[in-house]
Parts: C-alpha cells; sequence; structure tokens
C-alpha cells in the first residue's frame, strides 16, 4: 500500500469511530433520559447511525447494557428455567409462566407463556391449555364504551373522558384504555354530533 493510501485509510477509521462513539453516546443519553425506543433510535440517527442499521445497532447496545438478552442467552435461560417441570397442569404452567417473567428481563406474562408452550411444542411435552369459556364471553372495553354512548349519546365531553379514564362507575380501565383516551373521545364526538344533528 502506498503512503497516501494508508493516510486515507487511517482517516476513515478515525471518522468510523468517532461516528461509532457519537452513536453510542446517543444511545447511553437517550436511555438515561428514559427515552421511548422510537426516540432512542431517532437520537441514534441524529448521531450518524443509518437507517438501515439502526435497529441492529439498538439491539446490540441492549445487549451490551444489560438491558435486554440476546436470542441465545434467553433460549439458554427459558431451557434451565423449564426443565423437568410438569407443564400440563394450570398450577405447573402458572408457576413456569411466573419463574419466566421473573427469570428473562422484560418478560410479560403473555410473552411468558407464548415461551412455555414454544418449550413444550419443541420437547413434545404435554402442556396445560385454558378451556373455552362456556357463553357470558367477556366485554371489551369498546363494546362497553359503545353502549355507554348508545344510552346516552348526547353526553358532555367531560362524561365521556372520565368513563374512558375509569372515574366513578366504571373504575376498571386499563392503561391501555387511557393511552387510546383520543380515540375514544373522537368516537364520542362522532355520536355525539349525530345525536345532536
Amino acid at each position: 500500500m502506498s503512503e497516501v493510501e494508508d493516510i486515507v485509510t487511517e482517516e476513515v477509521e478515525v471518522e468510523e469511530n468517532e461516528t461509532h462513539n457519537a452513536i453510542v453516546e446517543a444511545f447511553d443519553s437517550a436511555v438515561a433520559a428514559e427515552q421511548s425506543e422510537d426516540e432512542i433510535k431517532m437520537a441514534m440517527i441524529a448521531a450518524g447511525a443509518t437507517f438501515k442499521n439502526v435497529t441492529r445497532l439498538y439491539n446490540q447496545f441492549m445487549i451490551d447494557a444489560g438491558l435486554a438478552i440476546s436470542k441465545e442467552d434467553r433460549a439458554k435461560l427459558v431451557e434451565d428455567t423449564l426443565e423437568g417441570r410438569d407443564l400440563s397442569e394450570e398450577e405447573g404452567f402458572d408457576e413456569a409462566v411466573a419463574a419466566l417473567v421473573e427469570a428473562v428481563k422484560g418478560a410479560t406474562e403473555r410473552s411468558a407463556a407464548a415461551l412455555v408452550r414454544s418449550y413444550a411444542k419443541k420437547n413434545e411435552l404435554d402442556v396445560f391449555v385454558k378451556p373455552k369459556g362456556a357463553g357470558g364471553n367477556r366485554t371489551s372495553f369498546a363494546g362497553q364504551f359503545y353502549e355507554f354512548l348508545a344510552g346516552n349519546p348526547t353526553m358532555t365531553k367531560e362524561e365521556a373522558t372520565a368513563y374512558i379514564m375509569g372515574e366513578g362507575d366504571h373504575a376498571d380501565t386499563s392503561a391501555n384504555v387511557q393511552k387510546h383516551l383520543s380515540h375514544y373521545v373522537g368516537i364520542w364526538a362522532l355520536v355525539n354530533r349525530i345525536a345532536t344533528a
């Protein structure tokens, strides 16, 4: 290699290192500020990460920071946690799900149950399945809200908002329902406009 090629190669490596360090710093700052995944990725892109590579870098940085585990580590953890458990009865299944929620960083009951079922299928084990409910299906919040609107289509925005936020008689709305307040208020506005037209 010529001296000019050596200098150019060295400059490119220095620039790549500076960009990498800036991306790592942006990731660390965004995580420390408890920003969402999308906000963290946008900060990384602003620091020089390409759109094509940002998800791969984000996942790697999460693993490196101990905020997530790799697929291989998760598979090993699932194997170690579930090995020898009786998953065929409800109690054993529920205990396995609880153990995985505790062991696997970021696991929810739903994702842990899916991991248990996947493990059982892979190892050809019997796994507990909840029986289908006999009638009396649980009504979703949306269904309940629509019934509430049908009963009083001219209610005020404040009344609709109180219902959505779980105030008063309907005190069991979930955080997910409350997060979608604007969606449900939009439905109220449409119903109210039709009813008062």
